[in-house]
């Protein structure tokens, strides 16, 4: 009985040996093989990235080894991707890495690693890998999981303009506004034009555009928010209003004269801070009584809008000593004490 136990023990020992030798072995390749990256990087650094400037005509030697290789290139192309300019220079940077990374991430997206493909999926959005369009495609498709490589690979096609990322965005109600703004920014100005002209678009995807077109400020996607201000559903009119208070403009003030009286506070609101926003002074009177209004940030807004009429200080200085409403007063006086009184 103690000879076997003492078998087993040797041959768990021995095991352990075995483990640690290979996991020491692993190390010291891995330690060898970064080592490597980085002597062949910083050799390389300099002439490649005059060569992708299109400074020189010859282009430097890479490692034969492929693995190197990859990595080297994936360190200089990141590294040129953040600086660069123009478009013959985008060009050059793209032909490059499909020459010499298509293949590889090709085979990466069916047989890679999780986080290998994630990270494949990364670099060919960065270096604009067109050639690879087919490819992430139809890896998406075969995604089950909506996690970050889902995410990923719809951002890599719609910053390729690819036009099925539309009705992706369209039937997938699970995707987050603030997603598919990532995704808006990607596409080409020939794809928001169309989701525009949808008449059946669902609500959060037009939510998250009136809401990207807030954030970007081009004006001529102005018309398109302005329209959507008599919307049925309440919660895209809240959006153009928001998205209204970014542009910090509006084509005709008496767009927004029913808001300030809306039965929704939240209307009456960004009403009022837009108003405040624009130096509305027509509506100064109608502000000064939702200075009293029943909700707390009506009130707020209404003298922070006060407070950025030409004669503001005034009419807060009126509001804290005069008005009707207690609650009036006591914002109108918090606002003063404010620093700025003003949201943006």
């Amino acid at each position: 009985m103690i000879t076997v136990i003492l078998w087993i023990s040797g041959a768990f020992l021995l095991l352990q040996v075995i483990v640690l030798m290979y996991l020491s072995i692993s190390k010291q390749k891995g330690i060898h093989h970064d080592q490597e990256v980085l002597r062949v990087y910083q050799q390389v650094l300099s002439p490649y990235l005059s060569y992708l400037a299109g400074e020189a005509e010859q282009e430097p030697s890479l490692p034969a080894d492929e693995q190197i290789r990859v990595k080297v290139l994936e360190k200089l192309l990141s590294k040129y991707a953040s600086n660069i300019k123009g478009a013959e220079n985008e060009q050059r940077m793209r032909k490059t890495a499909e020459r010499y990374l298509t293949d590889y991430y090709r085979h990466i997206l069916q047989k890679g690693s999780w986080a290998e493909r994630v990270n494949t999926l990364f670099f060919i959005e960065d270096y604009q890998m067109k050639a690879l369009q087919a490819d992430v495609k139809t890896h998406y498709l075969s995604l089950k999981d909506k996690d970050e490589e889902y995410r990923q690979s719809l951002r890599v096609l719609a910053a390729f303009g690819d036009d099925s990322v539309l009705e992706m965005l369209k039937s997938d109600t699970s995707i987050s506004i603030g997603f598919m703004k990532e995704c808006f920014r990607r596409l080409p100005q020939a794809s928001i034009e169309k989701l525009k002209k949808d008449q059946e678009l669902p609500a959060p995807v037009k939510l998250s555009l009136i809401s990207y077109f807030g954030e970007t400020g081009y004006y001529e996607h102005l018309p398109y928010v302005e329209f959507h201000l008599t919307h049925e559903e309440k919660e895209v009119r809240l959006k153009a209003l928001a998205a209204l208070c970014q542009y910090r403009y509006i084509s005709s003030a008496d767009k927004i004269s029913a808001f300030l009286n809306s039965e929704v506070w939240e209307e009456r609101m960004y009403a009022a801070r837009l108003s405040g926003l624009l130096q509305l002074t027509r509506y100064s009177t109608t502000l000064m009584k939702l200075a009293g209004d029943s909700n707390w940030w009506v009130r707020f807004a209404a003298c922070e809008a006060l407070k950025q009429m030409p004669d503001g200080e005034i009419l807060l200085t009126f509001a804290a000593e005069g008005h009707e409403d207690l609650y009036a007063r006591d914002m109108a006086k918090q606002l003063q004490t404010l620093r700025t009184g003003v949201s943006r």
